[in-house]
């Protein structure tokens, strides 16, 4: 079965109630490629930018976003129209999102720190940045840095959920959201230098 030319042009794909959307994820579960490349372009933008924010480099993220759109194409049968599927869609590609952050992290030692000083090092400085600018220096910091400190600050994740989501203590969370205010207070100070 191939999409007709009006699922194409109707694919506003807002809510569950869209007929095309309905349409749409039915051939996607009858395994219709077209479709799944339809649904796939639909949510590439967001669902990269929500992997950049995670990867430096585009690689991993383009890894991680193929990861978590197979999960969907292969769980479709599970979405239930009881919710927004852009909703549904997007915590499936955040949890393929974090399953390669815990496979990263598995590399990297842990630090086990009781007390790390959670202080608001440089947040002045950061309040001042552009998202943009703030996006781009996250490339700068160590994976493992830039996967919490995007849980935490980005995403509003406490430290207790940072440590059962990534399997790591909570000090080690506290200590890697501590070590990316640095290096970014850091950057932001030698932006400012060079303006």
């Amino acid at each position: 079965m191939t999409p007709s030319p009006e699922i194409a042009i109707s694919l506003v794909l807002a809510d569950e109630k869209d007929p095309g959307l309905v349409q749409l994820i039915e051939l996607c579960m009858a395994n219709d490629r077209q479709a799944q490349e339809l649904l796939y372009r639909q949510y590439y933008g967001k669902a990269m930018g929500m992997c950049m924010r995670y990867f430096a480099n585009r690689d991993d993220a383009l890894e991680a976003l193929n990861a978590g759109f197979l999960k969907v194409y292969n769980n479709l049968g599970s979405y239930r129209f009881d919710g927004a599927f852009e909703g549904w869609l997007f915590r499936i590609i955040y949890n393929s999102i974090i399953d390669h952050c815990r496979a990263r992290m598995r590399q990297v030692k842990t630090v086990d720190l009781e007390e790390v000083n959670d202080s608001q090092t440089g947040m002045e400085a950061l309040q001042q940045l552009y998202a943009v600018d703030l996006l781009k220096m996250l490339d700068h910091l160590p994976d493992a840095s830039r996967t919490v400190f995007n849980m935490f600050a980005v995403e509003g994740y406490k430290h207790e959920e940072i440590a059962k989501t990534l399997n790591i203590s909570e000090g080690t969370s506290k200590w890697h959201v501590n070590n990316a205010r640095t290096i970014l207070k850091t950057l932001i100070e030698k932006s400012n230098l060079r303006s």
